[in-house]
């Protein structure tokens, strides 16, 4: 098991509105397994919240994410350095637009769920079998939106630390 808080930083296609990412929070549990023959996978979930700006305007995202990464390879004898590949899915929570004090609730009016793949890379320090600690970057790459509303198409790139239980 897995706890880990992170520093996420959304991209997102095309906008008129020229909205500058800045870095968010999220916290979330994975769980790493390996089976018979050897390999690792991971499913976990995590919080997200993240912004963007410009002088006058800010724009703020909540999402809960659910992630499978059926495929991990360790890439040193040791297993300290991995790479993962997967999808994700997150749902929407609450998203809202910030312009000279006002403020509007859009979370009803854009797609709700995404999926997407998902990759990511980092370092296991520490001894094995015993608690170690992970360093890593993740990306999520939403692609397929679904429901009623305006589809975002985005990338959210993740910084995270954490403690392996």
């Amino acid at each position: 098991m897995h706890i880990f808080l992170g520093v996420p930083l959304g991209t997102f296609g095309e906008s008129s509105l020229a909205l500058r990412p800045r870095p968010g929070f999220a916290i979330g549990l994975d769980y790493w397994a390996e089976n018979d023959k050897g390999h690792i996978w991971s499913v976990g979930a995590n919080y997200n919240l993240f912004s963007r700006v410009n002088e006058t305007q800010k724009e703020t995202f909540e999402y809960l994410t659910v992630r499978a990464m059926p495929i991990a390879w360790n890439l040193d004898k040791l297993k300290k350095w991995y790479f993962q590949l997967g999808v994700f899915g997150n749902y929407l929570l609450h998203q809202e637009f910030q312009e000279a004090g006002s403020v509007v609730n859009n979370t009803k009016i854009l797609q709700r769920t995404y999926l997407g793949p998902s990759a990511g890379f980092g370092v296991r320090l520490g001894e094995a079998g015993k608690s170690r600690i992970l360093f890593g970057l993740r990306d999520d790459f939403g692609v397929l939106g679904f429901g009623k509303g305006i589809t975002q198409k985005f990338n959210t790139i993740t910084l995270f630390a954490g403690l392996e239980l």
